[in-house]
């Protein structure tokens, strides 16, 4: 006798072709569940369903003016998601809820049971707002299980909002090594901006504060004695502001900013630089939860400099597979980058040990094969 499938509703406002590690991560863990559990996908956007990566998706508009519900339009929002859960053929067994606000809370006023991921940042987000605050509570309160993107998030969630640590479980992200490997189609990314052998430094994602771009921009200028250039790939609200200040700085011939780089280029862009650098740091209440972007460079082999902030600690292994520094001290980023660029035989240890570390750690089946196993153990 065949036993069928249980059910899985991802429901989520970021998933491909949004671009951004959240979106990341879903598609590759729940596009890996196995045979035993069968996945749908509801997600933002129009009514018109679509297909992604052999994976069933639906849309329902998400958007509202924020995540709570004490604006009219905001309460809509949740009403309106919460309709099409309730509506949705098979009925799910578990709604696997992007984060607890604002997908949880959805999850919750349908009355269907549900899991929520946490990646961090929206629990420093969640917490400078009572309103929020209160609904985070109730959203995990009411979650029959909790999955944390770090165990420095598992932390959070357990110290700082009351979640009893046996109902989360840690699923760090993963990476392709078969995809992000050392061997990557470089192009023509060196000739175009190393053509002197520069080392080439190269942050990829969006352009914010926390991600400490501008500390990269400020270290260059205590380089002036090295040839180092610095490729920043992605967009984001503060680009003209690190613009300015590179042209203030007297580094903007040092500093090349890329824009959005074809999905199907980064490996190649990771294999070519020869350091990763995000000096990430806790910015207000805002955070980096892990860093995806951390694996896809040790998995092609290049260390990595991040921020001891949030959860990359437990994505770069200090002094084995990269170096972590304090974001906000530019002297520390600025000495960092300074022993990776002098040190050819140390970059290439830690690029070696990160892509082992990659390899044998960061999997995106064996991250699947942990949430399936949640929802086997929790589904109703």
């Amino acid at each position: 006798m065949t036993i069928p499938p249980s059910e899985a509703l991802l429901l989520t406002e970021l998933y491909p072709p949004t671009v951004g590690g959240s979106a990341v991560l879903f598609e590759n863990f729940y596009t890996r569940l196995g045979p035993a559990v069968s996945v749908r996908v509801l997600t933002e956007g129009d009514r018109r369903p679509r297909s992604q990566s052999g994976l069933p998706v639906s849309t329902v508009p998400m958007t509202g003016p924020d995540w709570g519900v004490l604006a009219p339009a905001s309460l809509a929002r949740h009403l309106r998601v919460a309709r099409a859960l309730r509506q949705a053929r098979p009925r799910p067994d578990l709604v696997h809820c992007g984060r607890a606000l604002p997908e949880g809370l959805s999850a919750r006023l349908a009355g269907l049971p549900y899991l929520c991921w946490t990646h961090g940042e929206e629990l420093g987000f969640a917490s400078s707002s009572r309103e929020l605050t209160w609904l985070m509570r109730r959203t995990y309160a009411g979650a029959r299980a909790v999955l944390a993107n770090s165990r420095n998030s598992a932390h959070l969630l357990e110290s700082a909002w009351g979640v009893p640590a046996a109902r989360i479980t840690v699923v760090h992200p993963g990476v392709d090594s078969t995809r992000f490997h050392p061997g990557a189609d470089t192009g023509d990314w060196r000739r175009r901006f190393a053509p002197e052998g520069e080392t080439l430094f190269l942050s990829v994602g969006r352009l914010q504060r926390r991600k400490g771009h501008d500390a990269v921009v400020g270290a260059l200028t205590q380089l002036r004695d090295l040839p180092v250039r610095y490729l920043i790939a992605g967009d984001g609200p503060t680009r003209q502001a690190l613009e300015d200040q590179a042209r203030d700085a007297g580094v903007s011939d040092r500093v090349i900013f890329l824009g959005v780089i074809d999905d199907a280029l980064l490996p190649g862009l990771y294999a070519a630089c020869d350091v990763f650098v995000m000096p990430n740091r806790l910015e207000g209440v805002d955070f980096e939860g892990f860093g995806i972007v951390f694996l896809e460079a040790a998995s092609c082999g290049r260390p990595a400099i991040g921020g001891r902030s949030g959860g990359v600690a437990e994505a770069i292994e200090e002094g084995v597979t990269g170096l972590l520094v304090d974001g906000t001290d530019v002297g520390e980023v600025a000495t960092s980058m300074r022993r990776l660029a002098i040190d050819r035989a140390l970059r290439d240890r830690l690029g070696a040990a990160g892509r082992l570390r990659a390899v044998a750690r960061f999997s995106w089946q064996a991250g699947a094969s942990i949430v399936a196993q949640v929802h086997e153990q929790v589904r109703g």
